[in-house]
């Protein structure tokens, strides 16, 4: 069966549909970090390269941009889902953050070049094809300042649970209930470092849990 480009359009719009529902189930901000290392790394570096303006892609509930807010960093937060950009913005007020959280699709970003000093892109990319991450990579590009940094955490998926079907590229659609609409595609080393061919990167490492952690630079 042949994909046509309306269908490749209406799977898309489902995927982002997931989101906003499954968000709408959550009815306040859950306050607790993860327990990641890397993400004090993250505040470490950008305070090393001198950092002022950042961008938190795919934010969801917005703990990423308010843990770096409070170092002092200028942080706007975007996500395509509403109820998470809602629950981000909740947070933010009751804990004095300021961040600067808006909805939008990632593939269309309302900002100007040269607009950001950083990106960082926390477990997101997973979610798009990888023609969608091509042009995603491309706009954060030109919206970084000359020799802007991006950080991007890349999470080594399965299958997961649930039914699915693919696409050309490999990408999971899936079509069970608790996932209805959702994409999920994993990527390889390889592919990654073609996305960043116009950034020169600066480490390349994977973590005990198989996800890789990118620190590069715009060329």
């Amino acid at each position: 069966m042949t994909t046509t480009q309306n269908d490749i359009s209406k799977i898309y719009e489902e995927n982002l549909k997931f989101w906003d529902e499954a968000w709408k189930r959550v009815s306040k901000p859950h306050k607790e970090l993860p327990k990641l290392p890397y993400i004090h790394e993250i505040t470490r570096k950008l305070k090393k390269y001198q950092v002022k303006k950042v961008l938190d892609l795919g934010c969801g509930s917005g703990w990423l941009s308010i843990f770096i807010s409070k170092y002092g960093f200028d942080v706007t937060g975007i996500d395509i889902a509403k109820p998470a950009v809602e629950l981000g913005k909740t947070w933010a007020s009751e804990d004095n953050a300021k961040v600067n959280f808006l909805v939008g699709d990632l593939l269309n970003l309302p900002f100007k070049e040269n607009s950001f000093d950083a990106v960082v892109c926390n477990s997101v990319l997973e979610h798009f094809r990888f023609d969608q991450a091509k042009v995603l990579f491309e706009k954060v590009h030109k919206i970084l300042t000359e020799k802007g940094f991006l950080f991007a955490c890349f999470d080594q998926v399965g299958s997961g649970k649930g039914e699915y079907f693919e696409l050309s590229d490999s990408t999971h659609v899936y079509t069970d209930q608790m996932r209805q609409g959702m994409m999920l595609r994993n990527y390889s080393d390889n592919e990654l470092k073609e996305l960043l061919s116009n950034f020169d990167i600066l480490s390349f490492d994977k973590n005990n849990y198989g996800s890789r952690l990118v620190w590069a630079r715009k060329k």
